[in-house]
């Protein structure tokens, strides 16, 4: 019986690691598990941050977008406890802030 278990353990999440998403239609069954489900945007968070540093190269649209990307972002970190939420947020507004202050920089010119 243990043995059924762990096996069936580690295949859910082994399914969770790949990123097979609930809904599939080969799926009959939920495979994302809340943990995972819940740090989506810590890889949404990242990508978005890691491109301050090359705010100058982006268009005035691109920023415009990972500036809409920032607030869409905002409401799902404001859930989290209070010591992510302080850290995260203070974050992203700053990365937020970044490509604003670069987007009025290419329009004044």
């Amino acid at each position: 019986m243990k043995r059924i278990l762990l096996v069936a353990l580690f295949l859910f999440l082994g399914m969770s690691y790949v990123g097979i998403k609930a809904g599939d239609s080969k799926y009959a069954f939920s495979t994302i598990s809340p943990a995972c489900a819940q740090n989506d945007w810590k890889g949404e968070f990242h990508d978005l941050c890691s491109k301050t540093q090359d705010a100058m190269g982006f268009t005035e649209g691109e920023l415009k977008e990972l500036i809409a990307k920032c607030d869409r972002l905002k409401p799902v970190i404001e859930k989290l406890d209070e010591t992510q939420r302080k850290v995260y947020l203070k974050r992203l507004r700053m990365c937020r802030d970044m490509f604003s202050f670069v987007l009025e920089s290419k329009t004044k010119k």
